[in-house]
Parts: C-alpha cells; structure tokens; sequence
C-alpha cells in the first residue's frame, strides 16, 4: 500500500512573496494534486489563447489559500492579477509542490 509520500499533503505552507515595488507579503498555499499540473500543462499545450493565457492563474488559485486552507483567490480574481504579482505567486506555487528541489521541474 503507497503511504502518504505519494499524496499531495494536506499541509498549508507559509512563504513570503516579495513583489517588485519592496513590499513582503506571508502568504498561504498546499500542495496540488498532480492532476491539477496535468490541467495546467494541456492548457499550455492546447493551442487555444484562452486556455493558454489563463493556465497560470487556475494554479495559482488551486494553490493560494488562506491560512484556514480555504481559497483565497477565485479564478476570475487571479485572472486580474498583475503579471509581477503572477510571477512572484507561480514561483511559490512551483516551489510548495517541489517543483524545486533536486530532480523536478
């Protein structure tokens, strides 16, 4: 039987995401199931704008939680985020789900 180390956690991880004007920010996020990053590289691949353009911001509001776990961004939230504040929030998003680390991504 596979343990827990195959399993997205249940964990919430709290990173500081430093956006370009100075400001720190501690923010929340968990692990996302790895169906989640196949949704997100289809969308990449898919040819379609749409899909392509708004691929980031569905992982980031997958990964973005408040500190309760609850979401903290809908979707059509993330989508108005600004391309330093996608950058800054994909890059911990990467990292929380080990992205990373030695071997991944």
């Amino acid at each position: 039987m596979l343990n827990d180390d195959f399993f997205a956690s249940d964990e919430l991880y709290e990173r500081t995401v430093m956006l370009p004007n100075g400001t720190e920010h501690v923010l929340h996020f968990k692990q996302v199931p790895a169906v989640e990053f196949r949704k997100f590289q289809l969308s990449e691949q898919s040819g379609d704008e749409k899909k392509q353009t708004e691929s980031m911001a569905r992982l980031i509001a997958a990964s973005l939680c408040e500190p309760d776990g609850k979401p903290a961004l809908t979707v059509e939230k993330a989508l108005r985020l600004n391309t330093a504040a996608t950058t800054a929030l994909f890059a911990k998003v990467l990292e929380v789900n080990g992205f990373n680390q030695q071997g991944n991504g």
